[in-house]
């Protein structure tokens, strides 16, 4: 065929890029010698698109060779044309791992008609999956996973290398995941990313192990958030995890999260802000002034929901046992949690009571807590509560019901906190009216 009719396109001539030393002495063969009959190109028939033999064509323009011997083959579409060049490539010469990412990178580029782009599986890319990928490219499906995170996260000069041979697939995967982890302790993580990123654990250990060796923090850590009346009996708060899957309807802290956090009320730790309480300075006047040095802990979560990892919980207690200026409170409606932690003398350990169905669980639990102040909350009290055990807490905190976008604001029956009251001054506990506690006696004679 004339090689003037032969077309070289992409995706093809993308999968092998020809070697400028490889191209110089085939051409100088060919000068020599002319074309060898016995190395047809393979091009699809009746497009003259060249499928296998870049490097042939190209020596022949060079060379000043008009015609050239071609193999003419059927294809029924283009995955199966670059599955027969990749499996001739594969025959004559070793794949190497700048091979393996160029044609992961050329499949992954295909959208089969009628097949989905992506799928909820992340082994799944423009509907192929990686255990079709590595059968075509011949490779194991780990590699052609590692490869697409090269690809997908790595950076440009990263990519180079492998592509250079420089480096392989699985030191740029290694080094990449490296790097995305480190980008993660700047930013926030939620529950499925902490799934697919493996050994972030360790990244917050490490975080939590520097600030027990009172290591400089990083420059964009930040402090606590001052509180406002909705959290009147601490003057700071610390969300090193926020997000619930309580589904409370009263709830306001969704509220706030669905308006000002990108990843909404879903929950996810942000590893930077364990350094909160060195950021932070004590204020001078703490000493003479209640509340002051009081940190509420996640006060946009729930940290013992039991959705929420170990690993998160556990380097937020090594922060607080390293930090003992401060006096962090905890608050949970999962109080079954709290009883297998060794509580440090400045931590507060709560549990929401909001209705008598929750009375039993925080009583139990709380009888077999050890903390220096044990303490329940009954905001919102939505109806009587009757205790048996209210001795084995310190302190009650009774408020009223917030409006929030589900539910409107509301206020206990007086009788309720009278008899709660009542209750407290019993069993010796101290008491705390929040400020939207506004309900008061307003009763005639009759």
């Amino acid at each position: 065929m004339l090689i003037s009719k032969l077309k070289m396109a992409s995706p093809f001539q993308d999968l092998f890029p020809v070697d400028a030393r490889v191209l110089s002495a085939v051409t100088e063969d060919m000068r020599s010698c002319g074309y060898d009959q016995a190395q047809p190109v393979v091009i699809w028939n009746g497009k003259n698109v060249v499928i296998d033999g870049h490097t042939r064509v190209m020596a022949a323009q060079q060379a000043e060779v008009s015609e050239i011997p071609v193999e003419e083959k059927e294809f029924a579409d283009e995955d199966e044309a670059l599955a027969y060049a990749i499996h001739n490539q594969r025959d004559r010469r070793n794949m190497t791992d700048g091979d393996i990412l160029r044609c992961v990178e050329v499949l992954d580029r295909r959208k089969p008609e009628g097949r989905p782009k992506k799928t909820a599986s992340s082994d799944v890319v423009s509907g192929r999956t990686s255990k079709e990928t590595a059968a075509v490219v011949g490779t194991s499906e780990r590699k052609v996973e590692k490869a697409r995170t090269v690809l997908d996260h790595a950076d440009p000069e990263t990519k180079r290398e492998v592509l250079s041979g420089e480096k392989t697939i699985n030191r740029a995967y290694k080094e990449t995941q490296e790097a995305r982890r480190e980008q993660k302790t700047a930013e926030f993580i939620t529950l499925a990313e902490w799934e697919k990123l493996p050994s972030l654990d360790a990244s917050l250990s490490e975080m939590a192990a520097s600030v027990e060796e009172k290591h400089a923090p990083p420059t964009f850590a930040k402090g606590f958030n001052s509180t406002n009346e909705k959290i009147e009996w601490a003057k700071w708060s610390w969300n090193p995890v926020t997000g619930c899957h309580g589904g409370c309807e009263y709830c306001y802290a969704r509220d706030i999260a669905n308006r000002f956090y990108s990843c909404n009320f879903e929950p996810a730790i942000y590893p930077v802000r364990l350094w909160g309480p060195v950021v932070q300075m004590v204020p001078k006047d703490a000493s003479n002034a209640n509340g002051l040095q009081n940190v509420f802990v996640c006060s946009m979560a729930d940290l013992f929901g039991d959705w929420v990892p170990k690993d998160w919980i556990d380097p937020i207690l090594r922060v607080v046992r390293a930090s003992p200026q401060w006096n962090f409170l905890f608050l949970t409606k999962n109080p079954a949690r709290l009883v297998d932690i060794e509580w440090p003398d400045n931590a507060w350990v709560g549990t929401t009571v909001d209705v008598q169905d929750r009375v039993q669980a925080a009583e139990e639990a709380f009888s077999e807590i050890a903390a220096k102040v044990k303490f329940l909350s009954c905001e919102p009290m939505r109806e009587r509560l009757t205790f048996k055990k209210l001795s084995v807490f310190d302190w009650i905190i009774i408020g009223g019901q917030s409006q929030s976008s589900k539910m409107p604001a509301a206020q206990p029956e007086w009788k309720w906190v009278e008899s709660l009251v009542v209750q407290a001054r019993e069993a010796d506990c101290k008491i705390y009216f929040k400020p939207n506690l506004t309900v008061r006696p307003k009763e005639y004679p009759t």
